[in-house]
Formats: structure tokens, C-alpha cells, sequence
């Protein structure tokens, strides 16, 4: 075998200083408690129905619910039951005294639940979970009739609970009144925990299994993946190729664009979000999304980076690690940061249209990323479609667009819509790069750009298309309403983009204003989290004029403990983004910096694009997921190129992405244990969202691996073999 594959690596060289000291145990403990976190608060579900006042029957299971959280009242809950109780639950209530002398209505064969089941301890709760139990029952009722009652009901019977454990170490202390209420504490922080993860609706069971493996699986990636656990050779950079002082402007000069486009696209979806929040019509908007619709220049941008990257790499492996392993631990800061801002917002006491509309903020963001993967991945055969079929490529691709915005309908010409722009206006960039939109005439770009507005202006009159090019915050994540609309947008900023030659190329790129925006692409994703910082303040801003009147705003809004932890829930992911992701990178202990002595033979190469090119699929597939799914999931599982998904679910795709590019970068994918690591997280999806394209990808994938493991698995037997005999 060649030098790319050793069980472990040679001594000595030149080791890099960590940029952590924190012992293994330390680091593993950390991974385990990242996961949980981030399974507790992915797998909360959608946001319940909105109550509406009972009538009949669910009216009459309410009045029984108040009787239950009143029972030194003297009224009885059980006539109040509506007939038909016993059979939609398959319970029959039953009287019981209770130890503090009051008859309760509770349900025979329920208790105090634990992890480990029922326990009524030694002090005896029983009585009052039974009467919980029931009190859920009412509300499972309620839902089963098409009424959900309001989420008060159900944290007025937890607090029930709760004072009748506590009420309990006074009766009945069995000498140990303290242990007593510890006990009860917590059994009130189980309570609380589990309904404010159901989001305080209707009670329901959830697949602790499924969770319990996820969780698992995240955690083993996570560890997998930290360096202080891992140990492998980086791969040697490839020195970056000579560029020409005109490549140098361009590159310079698309890379100020890139920026800008987007905070154009960040811009608008903020605008977006909270005008359709607010009480007016935000129809008066579109001029403005006109001019913030950005994204065909981001992709055009982000094409011509990529192709000078795909030049100087020596292999397809290297390309897509160095392209793309820097983009998931950013994507991994702002999925953090997704899923700390609702518990930010719920603080805040915003109400849920705002925590939806907010979501968009950081929705869109990670639906661009993900398309950016697959059109990275996609460069090479596109560059060399572009080589052989210059004009005819984009084209064809022109068709397919216009085709599908004519006659495209649901998620799935959504998906396959945004894949064909974003290939587009790469096939674009390849032209700029060669210099053919140069040889364009200035008048005629002019007349171009300008018979793109009018034909926007007849399309959105005429036509009767619609005239935002921003999808409202409540639609599908997508580009635009308009697939049409954004061709012409891009058409215009392509003739724009293209106007300045040379000399204007270098004065925009050394303009004071591309000098600043540099500070932004040093740290693009700590510049977006002091981003959602802000927003979250006006948010919460907003929130409490609605609700409390102007006169709650100032400094007395602002230091309420309540609003300082807000606050707090996204700062920390914000300084953990600067400290973790975009520091100045250092070598982690373990790894070398001088190249290997030898090339790796030829099936090391080949498992290297293998790797990457999964990692790059289900990262992109967990980022899309991200995107569909919402910020904590819905109640029907969206569906991304025929797969339904779910956080938990995307969260692994993402973490998998992530450890297979980390594992073609430090040159361990010739190793047999990636493989089982990655065949052993393909179960987590299988386990959590059940079907038949999620059986179907992760089974083929599982198998994959798991031949790829046992052939390395037998190599590593053969060499311990034949040294062995050696030394005999």
C-alpha cells in the first residue's frame, strides 16, 4: 500500500500548536452535551394549532379540567365528562381520596412518570399524577375532537401537580421532608421541560428510541471530529496558481460583489419578514425587491471563485474540501444560532407570527449555502461542458428554467428550479472569466439591461406574474415567487456586472468602499450573528410595544433579567463563531505540516473522492433540510427531492457531510473506521424518519461503507500478516 494509508503517522515534523488544551475526557463530555442540546431543541415539533373557544362536548371536558384544579372546591369533575370520553381515550375516571382529605377525579392506571416508568416514590405522589394524568387525557380529548384547548390549561395542571407533590413532604415527610421537595423540584422540572417541548400543546407521545440513537449518532460525530480525538496527515495545500494582474482585479472585484449581494439578500429577507409582520400591506415593497434580489450575482460571483479554485487543484478530493470543508463549521454556527433564536424569542414574549417571520431571516442564508454546495460539486462537469459546448450549455439550461417556471408546480420544481439558475449563471461566469462578456459592447449591454427591465415591468403587468421577487416569509423557501422574473433580474445584473473593463474593474476593487467590505469577508459569519443580535433586539422591541404599550421600552425593558438571557442565547454562538470558526486557523496537534514523503497510491485517491463526494451530498442535503423544515420542524415532515426530513435528521446529514470532507482533509478515508462511523449514522435518519427513499439512500450508503470497511479492514489483516512473518 502507499504512504496515504498508515494506522497511525510517523513522528516527529513540525506539530502545530492546538488551539484547545482541554483533555479528551473534557472534549467528549463537551460533544455529549452539544448533542443533547441541540436533540432536546431540534426535536421540539411544530408550533400547535391557535385555540378556539369550545363548543359541545370539548366545552364540557374543559369545565372538567377547571373542576380538576380545583379540588378544595367541591365540585366534581366527573359529571362534567363528556359521554363519549371513555371511548375516543379508552379510560374510564374513577374517584380517590387523596391525603390531604379532598376526593379527586383521577385516571385508575396512571402514576409519576420517570425515565425508568412509574414512580410514585416513597412519599407517595400517586394520587396527584393520576389527576394529571387525567387533566391530559381531557386535553388528548380535545385535540381527537378537532378543539385543542389553549396552552394555560396544560401549565396550570402542571403547576397542580407540582404544589400537590410539594404538599405531600408536609403530609406525608417519612423523615426526610428535604430529600422530599428536592424529589419534587425535579419532578416539576421534568413537567416543565417536557410541555415547553411540546411547545405547551396537546400531550403527546414521543419517540424517546429514535431521539436516544440520533442523539448518539450526533454525539459520535461531533467527538469523531474534534481534533484533540482524532488523529490523521492534513492534506498538503497545492500552491495557489499564478493569476494574471487582469484575473487578480476580476477577483478582487467579484469577490466585493459577493459580498454585497449577500447583504442585499440578508437586507431583503429582514425587510420582508418584518413588514409581513406588521399590520400594514407590504405590497408597496417590490420596487425594493427588485433591487435586492441579488442571488443570480451571488452564484455568478460565486462561479468564478470556484473556477479559479478548480484550476489550482490536483484533484477532485482536494477541490471539494478545499471549496467547501471551511463552509460547514460556519453552517454549523448558524444552525446553533437557528435554534437558539425561538427560545430567544419566546423570552422575549414575541408572539408566534414573529418567531415564523424571523425564521426567514436565517432561513434563506442557509438555502443558498446548500444549493452552493451542489453547484460547487457540479463545476468540474459543468467547466467542462462549458469547454466543449459554450453557447449551447447555457442555453439548454435557459430552457429548462423557462420551462419549469411555466409549467413546474410543487417542492419539486422549486428544488430543481433553484439548481438550474444558480448552473446558469455559473455557466455565466465561466464566459466572464474568459473574457467573452468583455468583448460585449458597452451600448449594447445598456440596450440588454434595459429591454430586461421592460421585459420585467410587461411580465409583471401583462403577464400577471407576481410582482415580489422575494417569497413571503410564510411561502416555500425559494429564490423568488418568479422563476421568470429572476431570469430577467439576472440578465440586467449581468450586463451591469459586466460594464467596467480593466480599469474600472481595479478603481471598484480599490475603492475605500471594497476595503471596508473586507472586514466582512474576514469574518462573514460573526458579521451575520451581530446581525441577528440586532434584529433580535428590535424583534423583542416590537414584541413588547404590542403588548405591554410604549411605556415597557427603555432601559427597564432592556435589563429585565428575562431579556439580558435572550439576548445572551444568540451573543454566545456570536463570540463562539469568532473564537471557534474564524480565527486565525492553527494546526491541531496530530496532524503534520510537511507533505508525505510518497503520493498516495491509487485507491486512496479514489476513496478520497468518494468521501468527499458524499460529504458534499449530505451536507447539502442536511443544509437543504434545514432550510425546508422551519426553524424546530413541522407537523408534516417536508419532503426535499422526494425525501422527507426532519431537524434531527438534517442535523446528522450535516454532521456526516462535515466528518467525511474533515477525514479527506487529514487523509484518514483510507481507514476502515470513518467508514463504520458512517455506516453506523445512516441508521439515525433510517430510525427517525421513516420511508422508502430514506431507507432506500442510507441503505445504499450504509452498504457502501460497510464494503469499503471490510476491504480496509482485510488490507490492514494482510499487512499485520505479512509483518509478522517478517519478523519470525
Amino acid at each position: 500500500m502507499g504512504a496515504g494509508y498508515q494506522m497511525d503517522p510517523p513522528r516527529g515534523g513540525r506539530i502545530g500548536r492546538s488551539p484547545a488544551k482541554l483533555p479528551r475526557l473534557r472534549w467528549v463530555v463537551a460533544a455529549v452535551l452539544t448533542a443533547a442540546s441541540f436533540a432536546i431543541i431540534a426535536s421540539r415539533p411544530g408550533a400547535p394549532a391557535p385555540p378556539s373557544q369550545p363548543t359541545g362536548d370539548v366545552a364540557k371536558a374543559q369545565q372538567a379540567i377547571d373542576d380538576l384544579l380545583a379540588p378544595r372546591s367541591g365540585r366534581d369533575p366527573i359529571p362534567d365528562i363528556p359521554a363519549d370520553f371513555t371511548s375516543v381515550t379508552g379510560h374510564t375516571p374513577v374517584h380517590l381520596k387523596a391525603p390531604d382529605g379532598t376526593t379527586r377525579a383521577v385516571h385508575p392506571g396512571g402514576g409519576c412518570s420517570s425515565p425508568w416508568g412509574d414512580d410514585n416514590t416513597r412519599w407517595d405522589y400517586s394520587v396527584g399524577c393520576k389527576a394529571h394524568d387525567l387533566g391530559y387525557d381531557l386535553l388528548r380529548y380535545a385535540d381527537a375532537k378537532g378543539q385543542p384547548l389553549g396552552p394555560d390549561l396544560r401549565e396550570r395542571l402542571d403547576d397542580q401537580l407540582s404544589a400537590d407533590m410539594h404538599g405531600m413532604c408536609d403530609i406525608n415527610p417519612r423523615g426526610s421532608r428535604g430529600t422530599c421537595q428536592v424529589v419534587a423540584s425535579l419532578y416539576s422540572v421534568g413537567l416543565v421541560v417536557n410541555s415547553w417541548h411540546q411547545r405547551w400543546g396537546p400531550p403527546r407521545s414521543e419517540p424517546i428510541g429514535p431521539w436516544a440513537f440520533g442523539l448518539i449518532v450526533i454525539a459520535l460525530l461531533i467527538a469523531a471530529g474534534v481534533p484533540v480525538l482524532t488523529r490523521g496527515r492534513r492534506r498538503p495545500a497545492k500552491d495557489t496558481p499564478s493569476l494574471s494582474p487582469t484575473e487578480q482585479a476580476q477577483a478582487r472585484y467579484l469577490g466585493f460583489i459577493r459580498i454585497l449581494s449577500l447583504t442585499g439578500i440578508v437586507l431583503a429577507e429582514s425587510i420582508m419578514a418584518l413588514a409581513f409582520w406588521g399590520p400594514a400591506n407590504p405590497g408597496w415593497l417590490w420596487p425594493l425587491t427588485w433591487v435586492l434580489q441579488l442571488v443570480p450575482l451571488f452564484f455568478l460571483t460565486g462561479g468564478q471563485a470556484n473556477l479559479l479554485a478548480w484550476r489550482g487543484a490536483d484533484s477532485y478530493a482536494s477541490y471539494l474540501t478545499g471549496r467547501i470543508g471551511w463552509l460547514i463549521q460556519p453552517v454549523l454556527a448558524f444552525v446553533t444560532a437557528w435554534l437558539v433564536v425561538p427560545l430567544s424569542l419566546e423570552l422575549l414574549q414575541a408572539p408566534e407570527q414573529a418567531i415564523v417571520a424571523f425564521g426567514r431571516i436565517v432561513l434563506q442564508p442557509l438555502w443558498l449555502l446548500g444549493l452552493y454546495l451542489l453547484v460547487v460539486a457540479a463545476l468540474p462537469a459543468m467547466h467542462r461542458l462549458h469547454r466543449h459546448r459554450p453557447i449551447a450549455t447555457p442555453l439548454v439550461l435557459l430552457a429548462a428554467a423557462v420551462a419549469i417556471a411555466l409549467v413546474g408546480r410543487g417542492s419539486l420544481a422549486t428544488h430543481a428550479g433553484g439548481i438550474v439558475i444558480a448552473l446558469l449563471f455559473q455557466q455565466v461566469a465561466f464566459h466572464y472569466a474568459d473574457g467573452r462578456l468583455w468583448r460585449v459592447p458597452r451600448p449594447v449591454l445598456v440596450a440588454t439591461a434595459v429591454a430586461g427591465l421592460l421585459g420585467l415591468i410587461a411580465l409583471t403587468t401583462v403577464g400577471g406574474f407576481a410582482k415580489l421577487l422575494i417569497a413571503e416569509p410564510t411561502e416555500y423557501a425559494s429564490f423568488a415567487p418568479s422563476l421568470l422574473g429572476m431570469l430577467l433580474v439576472g440578465l440586467i445584473q449581468v450586463c451591469l456586472v459586466a460594464l467596467p473593463r480593466e480599469r474600472g474593474v481595479r478603481a471598484v476593487a480599490d475603492s475605500a468602499v471594497a476595503r471596508g467590505v473586507a472586514v466582512v469577508r474576514a469574518a462573514p459569519v460573526t458579521t451575520y450573528l451581530f446581525y441577528l443580535c440586532a434584529m433580535l433586539l428590535l424583534a423583542g422591541v416590537i414584541a413588547a410595544a404590542r403588548t405591554a404599550g410604549l411605556s415597557t421600552l427603555g432601559t427597564d425593558w432592556l435589563t429585565q433579567p428575562r431579556r439580558i438571557f435572550a439576548i445572551a442565547l444568540i451573543g454566545v454562538p456570536t463570540v463562539l463563531a469568532f473564537l471557534l470558526v474564524e480565527r486565525r486557523a492553527t494546526v491541531p496537534d496530530g496532524f503534520l505540516d510537511e507533505p508525505d514523503p510518497e503520493p498516495p497510491d491509487r485507491s486512496v485517491v479514489q476513496l478520497d473522492a468518494i468521501a468527499a463526494a458524499l460529504g458534499v451530498a449530505y451536507a447539502a442535503l442536511g443544509i437543504l433540510g434545514f432550510a425546508a423544515t422551519g426553524i424546530t420542524g413541522s407537523t408534516q415532515p417536508p419532503v426535499v427531492f422526494g425525501l422527507p426530513l426532519d431537524p434531527m435528521g438534517n442535523l446528522i446529514h450535516l454532521l456526516l457531510g462535515w466528518y467525511l470532507l474533515h477525514c479527506v482533509r487529514i487523509q484518514t478515508s483510507a481507514r476502515p473506521w470513518p467508514w463504520l462511523l458512517t455506516a453506523i449514522a445512516c441508521v439515525g435518519p433510517m430510525v427517525t424518519t421513516v420511508s422508502g427513499p430514506v431507507m432506500a439512500l442510507h441503505g445504499a450508503t450504509m452498504a457502501v461503507a460497510l464494503g469499503i470497511a471490510a476491504w480496509r479492514l482485510q488490507q490492514v489483516w494482510l499487512v499485520d500478516r505479512a509483518v509478522a512473518e517478517s519478523t519470525r
